[in-house]
């Protein structure tokens, strides 16, 4: 009897401890990580999902403008306040980014490159070989336009005969002037001036920086020589790019074109012209080109438990199929990550609104420089500048340009010509 009784006590306390085991485990306190970033289209749908299927994991986002991403992590270093865990880098700003040297170098915590987009790999790796980031997405980028004005001045809207008719930039030229006539100068190919400047910027095989010096002129010149030629054929508006009024385009019967990297048919035409599901098409630039792209690093001063779940979070947002499926259907990113975006997969779940086209399309990178958010600020100006004074030369805008980049580049170790 006396026997009995001990086994029993014995299996009683056995199922204890198996009982208390996982009801601790449960009352660990999560790590808890902090993100900033400007794209809650993107990041908020993708934590939400990444927090749901962990547990362990609390993801703390503070909205950020993009404008205040580089600055406001510069002044957390310069008063000694704390770096999110994860920090967004666009790659405009990544050049930026590897000079502070505030990141983690993700190829020490078993990084495989070989899956990912060369191109996007190279854009976030240092000098030293360091990778500071995973870019979110692919960004390549076309020219949308409106089916039903380009039935109007062209006589087709299929995406094809209008690839084919615009495949060199002076076919703009003269298609714009055409329009301009046809339309007795109210009808544009492009809304504004800014815009085009951008996409030629991004299409330019001329790079920002070569060695130490910054070639302002020839980059300016191949840029704004074609933006000053469709300008004064009559094809390009002068609204300023992103404002509410250039914006309100999107649905208006007086621009064709829109230079269209991907995250733009969301943002920009679906948000903008939600009732011209089936009126919009996509066709290639010219030069294939890309327009955007952020990359996620780790931020050095994080603790080793938190450095861990970051990275687990970013490889899990661009390399599992259950956070690049989120990606894509609630912000239309495409991972870069070669192994999931498979010809079935990159197809878009709204290519309805574009009237049942695939508008998937390649792209190419260029290198990234520390100057080239200086750079792009001065290409906006200047091409504002452009579109207010039709009497401005392209001379004058490479002056012009030249000029502004030497009050905002003090490096005396570099030299802009």
């Amino acid at each position: 009897m006396k026997k009995r009784v001990l086994a029993i006590l014995a299996a009683a306390a056995m199922a204890a401890t198996t009982f208390t085991v996982p009801v601790f485990a449960e009352e660990e306190e999560p790590v808890t990580l902090t993100y900033w970033g400007w794209d809650s289209n993107y990041y908020q749908p993708v934590i939400d999902a990444y927090m749901e299927s962990h547990p362990n994991v609390k993801i703390e986002a503070t909205a950020t403008e993009w404008g205040d991403m580089l600055t406001k992590a510069q002044q957390a270093l310069a008063s000694g306040s704390e770096l999110p865990t994860i920090i967004p880098m666009d790659i405009t700003l990544i050049g930026n980014w590897k000079k502070m040297g505030i990141t983690e170098n993700l190829l020490d915590y078993g990084l495989d490159t070989s899956k990912y987009n060369p191109a996007l790999i190279e854009a976030a790796t240092d000098d030293e070989g360091k990778v500071i980031g995973l870019f979110e997405n692919v960004c390549p980028a076309g020219i949308a336009y409106k089916r039903d004005l380009a039935k109007e001045y062209f006589g087709t809207d299929d995406p094809e005969e209008l690839a084919e008719m615009f495949s060199s930039y002076d076919a703009y030229v003269e298609k714009g002037k055409e329009v301009a006539e046809k339309s007795d100068g109210e009808v544009f190919l492009f809304h504004s001036g800014q815009a085009v400047a951008e996409w030629l910027y991004f299409a330019s095989d001329i790079a920002n920086v070569t060695d130490d010096t910054i070639n302002m002129t020839d980059k300016m010149t191949d840029v704004m020589g074609k933006l000053v030629e469709l300008r004064d054929a009559g094809a390009v508006d002068s609204y300023q790019n992103g404002t509410a009024e250039a914006n309100a385009t999107y649905a208006d019967d007086k621009h064709i074109f829109y230079p269209c990297p991907d995250w733009a048919l969301t943002y920009y035409i679906e948000g903008n012209d939600p009732e011209g599901s089936g009126n919009w098409g996509l066709i290639k630039a010219p030069v294939g080109y890309s327009h955007g792209g952020t990359a996620m690093g780790i931020s050095s001063s994080a603790t080793e438990e938190q450095k861990e779940a970051a990275y687990d979070f970013i490889t899990w947002a661009i390399s599992s199929e259950e956070g690049a499926t989120v990606a894509k259907d609630k912000a239309g990113y495409i991972t870069q990550d070669t192994s999931i975006a498979t010809d079935e997969f990159c197809k878009r779940s709204d290519e309805e609104f574009f009237g049942g086209q695939d508008i998937s399309s390649s792209i190419s990178i260029a290198a990234p420089s520390p100057f080239d958010n200086d750079i792009v600020s001065v290409r906006n100006d200047v091409a504002q500048q452009l579109m207010n004074d039709t009497e401005m030369t392209l001379d004058d805008a490479v002056k012009a340009a030249v000029e502004e980049l030497g009050q905002l580049v003090t490096d005396d170790t570099v030299t802009i010509k």
